[in-house]
């Protein structure tokens, strides 16, 4: 902090030397952490490192037993989650503390409702939560009660309540434990919109792949001490595996050396209603065969069925039709633990509301599906049940001091292991696993698949969802892929990560454009506030990518276009003096808007660089074709012009062809010119060229009189566009169909919808 003023990356928050032991057992020994300003710092450990306790020592659940906590550099005793939250520190837990028969509305507000008039305002309340819903794009209304939610829901009923206090510091704990894809993919937009705010993010997440995308710093805990931390440059999931857990996981692979058996469970046409949907199945007909010893993995996004057939399989939830047999034995009418008694059983998803008794212990939780086992007539054998109890604690690994412990005294990732411990223990022939590691590490994740392939080597017939595409790809023998009810694909091992996301109807927009246009580059940068123009992530992005280029190649030669959006750019960018670079402008732009001439663009780059600038003066466009010709004729002209056709990356903005085009509004072009041009099929604009939606070029009396360098001339040129906005999806669309472009930096938004339009009706062929 320089005389007073908060600066990025300050130490806002720490711990020193913090412990904290329970009896003989010591969660943390002396731990020092730091939390910066405006940053992500990610804390990765296996279960039971100590990672949950740090949190919440943090944010004021627990007192540490030793050490001290600095806000700001001022000590602080934190003695309740209500105090940090008033010093602006607020957390999402890992395990969901929502109250289920409130809804929404007064989960997101509970405790701290807003006064009104003749008492709490409602209203106000609504409309807060329907901004915050909208914020994290997810359409649920206020008033519905959580226990009607999915647990993905639910997760973000959570995130939005820690996002409603305005928190200055906020600790996210496992927050995507139960999100799919593109709702991570939201929630790392608004980290990112957190942090541009100067909001400070801890987070934690075993989905090592996941966090790295949006970590700014990393510390590992192992056994309560810390093992290792860096700056993201400085790592990788190979340094995050080694000190986690010493060495480098991986999944596992498919057992084989055996033959299948018979066909251990079977669905036949199986259809599951959604509630409250009238005539609308959340499972359509679906059939689908497990052979003993076969583990097969079903893999869909959220919203796919995958819960509600596992679910309908172990008896939780009535088909509308269909049949389930195991062993050849149709299972209509039977209950769960008549299923169980059969060997069929099931480790549901929600942990906490299906799969655990919160006010039993860890030995009880295990063996209370296997209680028949040490039961006779009225009478149990304690020795038969501690021996189960003990047995499946060293099996599965739980990492607790016995079976007496209280189930809550468990981390996320060991209560989880009980789950699969308690279903495992029953000497199951079908075991059906609804996303198995939910909140389990990477170490945790290999020991349970691992038992899974034993099992199966032994005759266990394994049915296991996951909306992880790596789970997929390793011990499943088949790959099932749900979307919206139905299988869409079928694979073996050896499939693709691409092949099982496409059958899904999951898309990497990134990718998705990369290919489909043939991009080099390809950026898609969050926007949550600004989604007509959104200037600030683009103007950061393109900024921060002609500094980087700059840097990589002092010597360069770089063109710029014009528009706002450049602009926006060369504001973002630091001061960096580069005294061997050349910059031009691309094309004639004498104009009334200084802010959208490009002579200004490079000026002002210029004035950053120490760098020499040539422009053009001349217009945008010229009287006729002749006059066109006469102004390139002139010295001044000429020497910029020639410049502009040897730039080595060249830096455009995209136009449209409406009214309100900014080449109208900035007095470049008359309005009756770029009806013209429209009227003859133009949709987007590049550099002075105008293309229609197929990426063809559309050529009138008005586009041969613009001052600008041939296309001949742009097709031999590296050329990166900015651009993005609801109202250009059409004509950005039209240049990449061009092929002119190798690099597009491009917001969420803009980039679904190409992706979106492409879908339906597919990509022109480039031209």
């Amino acid at each position: 902090m320089a005389d007073g003023t908060p600066v990025a990356g300050d130490v806002v928050l720490s711990a020193h030397d913090v412990s904290k032991s329970w009896g003989a057992v010591k969660a943390l020994k002396k731990v020092n952490f730091e939390v910066r300003r405006g940053q992500v710092t990610t804390l990765f450990g296996e279960n039971g490192a100590g990672k949950s306790t740090l949190m919440k020592i943090l944010s004021g659940v627990y007192q540490p037993t030793s050490g001290e906590l600095k806000l700001e550099g001022r000590v602080i005793t934190l003695n309740s989650t209500v105090e940090a939250r008033d010093l602006g520190i607020s957390i999402i837990h890992q395990e969901l503390s929502l109250a289920r028969n409130m809804n929404v509305r007064d989960n997101i507000f509970m405790g701290r409702e807003i006064p009104g008039p003749a008492g709490v305002d409602f209203a106000e309340e609504e409309r807060q939560t329907r901004a915050l819903m909208q914020e994290l794009e997810e359409d649920i209304d206020p008033r519905t009660p959580v226990e009607d939610l999915r647990l993905g829901q639910q997760q973000i009923v959570e995130i939005a309540r820690a996002l409603s206090v305005n928190a200055r510091i906020l600790i996210m704990d496992e927050p995507t434990s139960a999100l799919s894809a593109s709702e991570v993919e939201v929630l790392f937009k608004v980290i990112r919109d957190l942090k541009s705010r100067g909001v400070s993010i801890v987070y934690i997440s075993h989905h090592l792949e996941e966090a790295l995308q949006i970590t700014d710093h990393a510390v590992v805990l192992r056994d309560g001490n810390m093992t290792a931390k860096a700056p993201r440059a400085e790592i990788d999931l190979e340094w995050i595996v080694r000190n986690m857990v010493g060495e480098n996981f991986d999944l596992g692979s498919p057992p084989s050396g055996y033959e299948f058996g018979p066909v251990a469970l079977r669905l036949e046409n199986l259809s599951v209603p959604a509630p409250g949907r009238q005539g609308y199945s959340v499972v359509d007909r679906l059939s689908l065969d497990v052979r003993q010893g076969e583990i097969v993995c079903i893999y869909g996004l959220m919203g796919a069925g995958r819960t509600e057939l596992m679910e309908c399989v172990a008896g939780r939830l009535a088909s509308s039709g269909g049949r389930v047999l195991l062993h050849d034995e149709d299972l209509a009418g039977l209950s769960i633990a008549q299923r169980i008694a059969k060997g069929l059983v099931l480790t549901p998803e929600d942990r906490q509301r299906d799969g655990l008794v919160q006010t039993m212990t860890v030995g009880r939780n295990l063996s209370l599906a296997s209680i028949g086992a040490f039961t006779r007539g009225l009478f149990t054998s304690r020795k038969a049940e501690e021996a189960i109890i003990d047995k499946t604690i060293r099996e599965v690994t739980i990492k607790t001091s016995g079976g007496g412990a209280a189930i809550g005294s468990l981390s996320g990732g060991n209560q989880q292991k009980v789950v699969i411990g308690k279903m495992l223990a029953t000497g199951p022939g079908v075991v059906l696993l609804d996303e198995p590691s939910r909140g389990i590490d990477i170490g945790a994740k290999a020991e349970v698949f691992g038992l899974l392939a034993e099992g199966a080597k032994k005759g266990l017939a394994v049915l296991f969802s996951t909306s992880e595409v790596n789970e997929c790809l390793s011990i499943a023998h088949r790959i099932i892929v749900m979307h919206k009810g139905r299988i869409s694909a079928e694979f073996g091992p050896d499939a693709t990560k691409e092949q099982i996301m496409a059958a899904s109807g999951e898309v990497d927009l990134r990718q998705h454009l990369t290919e489909t246009f043939g991009l080099e580059i390809c950026e898609v940068v969050s926007d949550l506030h600004q989604n007509e123009l959104p200037l600030g992530p683009l103007g950061q992005a393109g900024g921060a990518f002609i500094a980087e280029q700059i840097a990589a190649t002092p010597g360069l030669v770089i063109g710029a276009g014009h528009g706002r959006t450049l602009l926006a750019c060369v504001e973002t960018m630091p001061a960096r003096r580069a005294p061997k670079l050349k910059l031009v402008s691309l094309m004639g732009g004498l104009t009334r808007s200084a802010d959208a001439n490009p002579h200004e663009i490079v000026h002002r780059m210029a004035g950053l660089t120490g760098a020499a600038a040539e422009a053009m003066p001349l217009p945008f466009m010229a009287n006729s074709e002749a006059d066109r010709a006469v102004l390139l004729g002139q010295k001044e002209a000429k020497r910029a012009y020639d410049l502009a056709g040897e730039s080595d990356l060249l830096l455009a903005g995209i136009g449209t062809t409406a009214g309100e085009a900014e080449l109208v509004t900035t007095g470049m072009m008359e309005p009756d010119e770029m009806q013209s041009i429209a009227d003859a099929g133009g949709v987007g604009e590049l550099l002075g060229h105008f293309f229609d939606a197929a990426g063809q070029p559309v050529e009138t009396e008005a586009t041969r009189r613009v001052i600008t360098l041939p296309r001949d001339v742009l097709r031999t040129r590296r050329i990166v566009a900015i651009a993005g906005g609801r109202i250009k999806v059409e004509a950005i669309r039209a240049v990449l169909n061009t092929g002119l472009l190798n690099g597009l930096i491009i917001d969420e938004p803009t980039a679904r919808a190409i992706v979106d339009m492409d879908r339906d009706t597919g990509p022109s062929a480039p031209h």
